[in-house]
């Protein structure tokens, strides 16, 4: 769910001559918390190559599996995601406003907008063809597509939104967790979402989900809402001017981290095996896990909201070098999927069958810190994220920058 001149997953900082703003003049939130929830992201998807499948109460035979699947449910499981999903339409919405600010035509910032969209979701059916089937680029992309004409109405139009999709969502997502609860358990099913690619039926299965993925996510997953509530929190620019909203940021990550924890917590026990409920209690409790998810993503935002204003202007090299990360997020988000696949894949290096939840952790942990010790080199060097670099140039093709 990003360079310093701009991507669809970072904020980019345009100056009022179109230009862009020095790394150094970077509000720090919204880059610190792109940053670290790569490592949540990474780790959800090395989860997948162990066979752990969300809503699966696999038997375990290690405490520290156990541990690892009950920690992943509860704190990153549709946490990390809709934090992103969050950032994304809060770049959108940021984007837009200067862009306009700036003197741009509306007719132009929305065919960049199209366009942004339509190149993420292009970027994602790549990833997802060849690396991930489960990625979230492509999503964001359709959303971009779906709702970007909203960044062009008013304040009043996007909360109408908000509170349209709401109760959508309540809906949908307790008839796709019902889908997915009431599938069958079998090894198989742990695999859903990871063909091989040793057969012409592991590619076939890679291109239906190609379409299908994104369009899933959309239905089952609360996608449309959480970036238009980054559409609302970017026009209000809380993360980018964290001291004037710092009440409002406080009761958000305090409700939402809690809310989400409670709202998990059954979920988590279930797939540990303390809870054993039949298919449609189950398909309930893993609806509440999603749903308080939206809680959990604004709360994880509006954390490092808060924590960007305690260091204010004390940036340490660790700091650095993850905010680096944050501001490369589109480069460094394919690099970690690509790697943790190429270790964990069964078909690949192989090693998600023997190492387990709690190793299949370590390993996209491990992944991210390589991460950020590269991303600290590009940022020391002004190095930009090539991915990055290249969706830019991409878009802006043929336009003013």
């Amino acid at each position: 769910m990003n360079d310093t001149k701009g991507d669809t997953m970072s904020r980019p900082t345009p100056t009022a001559t179109g230009g862009t703003t020095p790394a150094a003049e970077r509000e720090l939130a919204p880059d610190l918390a792109r940053g670290a929830m790569l490592s949540l992201i990474a780790m959800a998807y090395a989860g997948v190559y162990a066979g752990v499948s969300f809503g699966a109460a696999a038997e375990e035979s290690s405490f520290l599996d156990d541990a690892s699947r009950f920690l992943t449910v509860l704190v990153l499981d549709n946490r990390a995601f809709p934090m992103f999903a969050i950032l994304y339409g809060y770049g959108m919405g940021w984007l837009v406003a200067r862009q306009l600010n700036a003197g741009m035509g509306e007719r132009e910032a929305r065919r960049l907008t199209r366009r942004r969209s339509l190149y993420l979701l292009l970027f994602g059916s790549v990833h997802a063809f060849l690396v991930f089937p489960g990625e979230i680029l492509a999503s964001y992309g359709l959303a971009g597509l779906v709702l970007g004409w909203l960044l062009f109405r008013s304040d009043r139009a996007i909360t109408r939104a908000v509170a349209i999709l709401a109760p959508v969502y309540v809906l949908t997502v307790t008839v796709g967790m019902l889908g997915v609860a009431s599938g069958e358990r079998d090894e198989e099913a742990a695999r859903w979402g990871l063909p091989g690619y040793t057969t012409a039926g592991d590619w076939a299965d890679r291109l239906f989900g190609v379409p299908f993925t994104p369009l899933f996510i959309a239905f089952a997953y609360p996608l449309l809402l959480l970036v238009v509530l980054g559409f609302w929190a970017g026009r209000r620019r809380l993360l980018d001017d964290p001291a004037a909203h710092r009440v409002l940021l406080t009761r958000v990550a305090v409700v939402g981290t809690t809310v989400s924890v409670l709202g998990a917590s059954p979920a988590a026990l279930v797939t540990v095996g303390v809870l054993s409920p039949g298919a449609v209690s189950t398909g309930l409790l893993l609806a509440l896990q999603v749903l308080t998810g939206v809680f959990g993503g604004a709360g994880y935002a509006a954390v490092f909201g808060l924590l960007g204003l305690r260091l204010g202007g004390r940036r340490g090299p660790v700091v650095r070098a993850v905010a680096a990360v944050g501001q490369r997020s589109l480069t460094f988000y394919l690099a970690n999927s690509v790697l943790v696949a190429v270790i964990l894949h069964p078909d690949l290096g192989g090693l998600g069958a023997r190492v387990g939840s709690f190793g299949a952790l370590c390993t996209a942990f491990a992944v991210w810190l390589l991460a950020v010790g590269v991303a600290a080199w590009m940022d020391r060097t002004g190095r930009r994220g090539p991915v990055d670099a290249l969706l830019r140039a991409l878009v802006y093709r043929g336009a003013a920058k």
